[in-house]
Formats: structure tokens, C-alpha cells, sequence
């Protein structure tokens, strides 16, 4: 390897944001086959985590993101802001119809756990994001966690009294 030359460590997850060049973007938007459902399954090879994935190479340097951001990429005509990510309304990972994709959150997207879907901007339980408390590492939902504190005590007491 010449000595001007970087050392690239292909493991590394780059620091800056990945901008997904339009002639990727077009790839992954473009080539799918649409099942009964209306998604888009991309044609694209799949990963061991389920989601297609696209790549390209610019000035040596091999990029791969998943088929589905890219093709949000390709239709919204914009990259995807930092802290945002490409959320699946199908939960079908593989899919990369537009109408079926929504740009959201990283802290939106987080609170989604097994497959439980909810409104905007609330918890799960319909409390508005104005009630968050920020816990030390993380948020909670200040109504949710008063009441699961309510429950803990009273399970703790009719535990004590005989």
C-alpha cells in the first residue's frame, strides 16, 4: 500500500453520515416485485438481519445501506437527516414502496417493540411526549412510570400484611 494512501478499516462504521448517491438510490427504488400485500420486495440480496441491502463504491471506498433507505432516498429527493431513520408502516423489511415507508425518529423508532405501533409524539399508553423525564441514560414516560411505582407499592403491601 503507498504511504499517502489512508488505512481504511472496512469494519469501521464511518463517523459521518453516508450520503446515498441518486444513481443507488435509483437502484434500490426501482427494482422489487410487488407481492399481493402492495410492498415492493426489493430483488436486492438480503442480510443476516432481513433487510436488502444496496451498495456502491466511490474513489475505492465499497458503501452498503439497506435497499429500503435508499429508495426513501431516490422518492423523498432528500438524504436522510441525522438522528432520523427509515421506519417500515408493513413491517416488511425487504419492502420499498414508498407509501409504506416514513421517515421517524431514532427515538421514535426505539419505543416500537414487538410490533406494537402507537400515535406520534405520545407514549404508548396515550401520554403526550411533554410527560417524558429524562432518567439519567434514557427517557420515561412520567404517568406510566408513577404508576407502575403505584402497583410495585401496592404489591409490596399485600405482600406484608398477613
Amino acid at each position: 500500500m503507498a504511504d499517502n494512501q489512508p488505512i481504511v478499516n472496512r469494519f469501521h462504521k464511518p463517523k459521518s453520515k453516508i450520503e446515498i448517491p441518486y444513481r443507488a438510490a435509483e437502484r434500490a427504488a426501482t427494482r422489487y416485485v410487488e407481492d399481493e400485500c402492495g410492498c415492493w420486495i426489493s430483488t436486492y440480496s438480503v442480510a443476516s438481519h432481513g433487510y436488502a441491502q444496496v451498495g456502491w463504491q466511490t474513489e475505492g471506498i465499497r458503501n452498503v445501506v439497506t435497499a429500503h433507505r435508499a429508495a426513501w432516498v431516490y422518492f423523498s429527493n432528500e438524504q436522510i437527516p441525522d438522528g432520523y431513520t427509515i421506519d417500515h408502516l408493513c413491517n416488511v423489511r425487504r419492502c420499498v414502496n414508498p407509501a409504506h415507508l416514513r421517515c421517524i425518529t431514532n427515538f421514535e423508532n426505539a419505543r416500537r417493540t414487538n410490533g406494537r405501533d402507537w400515535e406520534m409524539g405520545e407514549c404508548a399508553n396515550g401520554h403526550p411526549n411533554s410527560e417524558m423525564i429524562w432518567e439519567g441514560s434514557r427517557y420515561r414516560c412520567g404517568p406510566c412510570k408513577r404508576e407502575s411505582q403505584r402497583r410495585y407499592r401496592e404489591k409490596r403491601r399485600e405482600k406484608s400484611t398477613p
